[in-house]
């Protein structure tokens, strides 16, 4: 995963943070009752404005109070300190670009999103942002998605929108469409979140092809329109200077003295956390029993507050038979005692949740904990107690994603009674019905996913696409059947109601299935009209396209191949001529086709000079093709990339040296690959290499091939090198040929190292080619080690690509133990790998 690094990284910004708050006051404006004060000096005196709507439940963001923010409590040093005084802010190499991106959404609405661990500071650091930015500002914090769904209904400018770990919003059953974000934000208000790494990568990586959509496409939209700053783990040296001057707090110092620990980690009493668990007593077995199946929980998708009975269910799996046969009568009421004290005065290892005074809803993990422990239990399976009462104890919003991850865990049986649980409690909701019946045709049992379906189809049309799908398997009568109830009103029954009845010979009938929504849907007019063209009823196809044609570009480019196909090429170009210019570069290419077949060179030009793509390149061709080097070469002088491109190839046929070495030595690339080629054709090998020194990647590339073909391959790599990523060529973007040939040459010839060095940056910059290559050179050379925890980033990152590539080579090189850790870390494939490699 990439994160936007900070804008600025200032070796002190102390006295520069409360210049840059000021600043921005006037920028923004600044309320003070009902009057807006503009800061922008000699424009008179200030005008009053009536005040803003007001939101509900809300408070000044100077008001705010950070720890019901979510701010984590500090330790407590001395202890009789009080629990909500917080340290000194130390201020972050980040605040500057933070609060550039917060004064700058604050003017006409935006969305900050403030991407980094547990404890790190992210809400601390965005609090202070805010309360220097916009103090006059309302603040509210809605307590899940339905909250931010009912603002963004009624939305109020000037408003602060706090979304604290944004992942249990768009985890809330409906989440958070990315159309309620950006009408809050176009309405005036300032949006502003925190979320994980592992999250953010896992949610802005690219689908899985053919996954659309997939479950992350809502957030991977919404995540786009976020402004972020990036929080580091740790404090740099410029930041633990501004720390020291602020010393003089206890806290303060003892987190500036703990070196095993991030500053803002050990402030928010993280490492205790972890002590507290791992090093817990013997006599407190239970207690770390209780912890550790918490933790488990979360870690297999439980989001839900964990209740007192499933922890119970929970915590024998954990404990080993003597241990359980010893425990007290008490020894549920202990360790949840021990699980819950709070540690130095800061957070607790569970954080216990109210159903009204007294009584306990169920109880949290701490997130400082939970990234720890997702670490270090990674490859560890979760013992049957925890499973079995995860299916019994689970709350119904958890269903979806623990099926999922018992799943992907092997844990069919547990997976199946999930689903049937939720299907139990789903009402009229098809939605479980729909995932137990996918769950079921994976395990190719189809006849109980058809009975899953059956009682929902006839009011879900979702469900009956799905179940026509499957009926399509052994009956098309029965498919039939459950679509024509949904063909009249919804189009997308009827495609697969046309398609069953056409491939029976029933084309009148799939005709008329369609017809209905012809006029209100252009892509089942299409449909039609293909149906009608493939049985030979060409000119019914045309009477059906041609009223919409004029206003839809789809329908006036399926038109105009039915026109020429009866011999109305001229009626064709007319279809075609109004979408030209708007529509897709299909349509351009078809028109300019059909003017060439036309003889239409003048309307081509004339469309080819306004600017049309399709058109430059067909009169390009054309004029390669009748050679007319002449208007080549003036429409390539005016900037035509596409007539520069078809001049070099003719000039190349022409073998014409001088021209080529010309034009590319004045810029013109098309002509320097043309040269480059023509020269390696004709042995030129040392003119080539002259202009490869030169700095003509065009000329190195050919060059090196031949070298290395001719055996000479260090001197094929010494062509390359000065064009390889590095101080000496800048950022300049490589093409990928060049780059893999080096490598392909490096590694083949003692180079390893150089060849991944070459490939590293590439790789940690998104390029999935070259973290491919760089994995398999690793794993190639005997390196799996070293390729293994780059694979399994990019999969916990959320890469389905890289999830696959992992257990591929886990099962390659037989290193089953790995691939049983990544069974039961939920990595995808992992267990069919596991199987195929076992042969179980």
């Amino acid at each position: 995963m990439t994160i936007p690094e900070p804008r600025r990284d200032p070796d002190e910004v102390g006295n520069e943070l409360a210049a840059t708050s000021v600043e921005n006051a006037f920028q923004i404006g600044v309320v003070h009752g009902d009057v807006r004060v503009s800061g922008s000096a000699g424009r008179g005196a200030p005008r009053e404005r009536p005040a803003p709507r007001r939101p509900p439940n809300p408070v000044r963001v100077a008001e705010t109070r950070p720890r019901l923010l979510g701010v984590h409590a500090a330790i407590r040093v001395p202890e009789d300190q009080e629990p909500d005084e917080l340290p000194a802010y130390v201020p972050r190499d980040l605040d500057g670009a933070l609060r550039a991106a917060l004064g700058a959404a604050a003017r006409r609405g935006g969305f900050v999103l403030l991407v980094g661990g547990s404890s790190v500071g992210k809400t601390r650091s965005l609090h202070e942002a805010v309360k220097a930015v916009v103090p006059d500002w309302w603040l509210v914090r809605p307590h899940d998605a339905d909250a931010v769904r009912d603002f963004a209904a009624n939305p109020a400018p000037r408003t602060v929108v706090w979304l604290d770990e944004l992942q249990r919003y768009l985890d809330h059953p409906g989440g958070v469409p990315a159309g309620v974000l950006r009408d809050v934000v176009t309405a005036g208000a300032l949006v502003v979140a925190t979320l994980w790494p592992d999250q953010y990568g896992k949610r802005t990586a690219p689908a899985a092809p053919g996954r659309h959509p997939d479950r992350y496409d809502n957030d991977r939209e919404l995540l786009g329109m976020a402004e972020v700053v990036a929080v580091p783990d740790g404090f740099s040296p410029a930041e633990r200077r501004r720390a020291e001057a602020l010393a003089a707090d206890r806290r303060v110092r003892l987190a500036l003295d703990t070196s095993d620990a991030g500053f803002t980690q050990v402030l928010a009493a993280g490492p205790h956390l972890v002590h507290h668990w791992e090093q817990a007593p013997e006599d407190q077995c239970c207690g770390r029993a209780v912890i550790t199946a918490a933790l488990d929980a979360r870690r297999v998708g439980t989001r839900a507050p964990l209740t007192r009975e499933h922890l119970a269910a929970a915590c024998p799996g954990y404990l080993t038979p003597a241990q359980q046969a010893t425990a007290p009568a008490d020894w549920l009421d202990r360790a949840l005692a021990y699980a819950t004290a709070p540690l130095h005065g800061a957070t607790s290892a569970l954080v216990p949740l109210p159903a009204g005074m007294g009584r306990v809803a169920g109880y949290e993990v701490a997130d400082y904990l939970h990234q720890h422990a997702t670490r270090v239990r990674r490859g560890t399976h979760l013992p049957d107690t925890a499973w079995r009462a995860l299916v019994e104890h689970h709350h119904a919003d958890d269903a979806r994603a623990l099926a999922d991850n018992a799943e992907r865990r092997g844990r069919h049986a547990e997976a199946e009674a999930v689903h049937r649980r939720a299907l139990d409690r789903a009402g009229d909701d098809p939605g479980p019905a729909r995932r137990l019946a996918d769950f079921l045709v994976g395990r190719d049992r189809v006849d109980e996913a058809v009975a899953v379906l059956g009682p929902y189809a006839n009011a879900d049309v979702d469900v009956a696409l799905e179940l026509a799908h499957l009926l399509t398997r052994r009956s098309r009568a029965q498919a039939v059947a459950v679509l024509r109830p949904h063909a009249r009103e919804h189009p997308r029954a009827a495609w697969p109601l046309a398609h069953l009845l056409r491939e029976t010979g029933r084309v009148d009938e799939a005709v008329a299935a369609l017809r209905p929504h012809g006029d209100t849907d252009a892509p089942t007019l299409e449909r039609t009209a293909g149906l009608l063209a493939r049985w030979g009823r060409v000119d019914e196809a045309v009477a059906a396209l041609r009223p919409r044609a004029r206003t839809d570009v789809e329908v006036a480019w399926r038109l105009a191949p039915l026109l020429v196909r009866l011999g109305r090429p001229d009626e064709a170009v007319a279809a075609l001529r109004p979408h030209a210019r708007r529509g897709r570069t299909a349509v351009g290419d078809l028109l300019a086709d059909l003017l060439v077949q036309r003889g239409r060179v003048d309307e081509l030009t004339r469309r080819a000079d306004d600017g049309e793509s399709s058109a430059a390149e067909r009169l390009a061709r054309l004029l390669h093709e009748r050679e007319r080097v002449g208007e080549l070469t003036r429409r390539a002088d005016g900037g035509d990339d596409s007539a520069a491109y078809w001049l070099s190839r003719l000039l190349v046929r022409r073998g014409d040296v001088g021209e080529l070495t010309r034009r590319a030595d004045g810029g013109d690339s098309a002509a320097a690959d043309g040269l480059a080629h023509l020269l390696i054709s004709r042995g030129r090998t040392d003119e080539l290499a002259r202009r490869a020194a030169a700095g003509d990647r065009y000329a190195a590339y050919p060059l090196a091939r031949r070298l290395a073909e001719e055996g000479r391959v260090e001197q094929a790599i010494a062509v390359l090198r000065p064009f390889a990523p590095g101080p000496a060529t800048g950022t300049r973007r490589l093409r990928a040929p060049v780059v893999d040939l080096l490598v392909d040459l490096l590694a083949g010839h003692g180079h390893v190292d150089e060849a991944l060095a070459l490939l590293r940056p590439r790789a940690a910059a998104g390029h999935g080619r070259a973290a491919h290559r760089l994995v398999e050179l690793l794993a190639g050379h005997g390196r799996v080690d070293e390729a293994v925890p780059l694979l399994r980033a990019r999969a916990d990152a959320g890469s389905r690509q890289a999830a696959d590539h992992l257990v591929d080579l886990l099962r390659r090189h037989h290193r089953t133990d790995e691939l049983d850790a990544e069974v039961a870390a939920g990595t995808h494939g992992a267990v069919a790998a596991l199987h195929a490699a076992t042969g179980n």
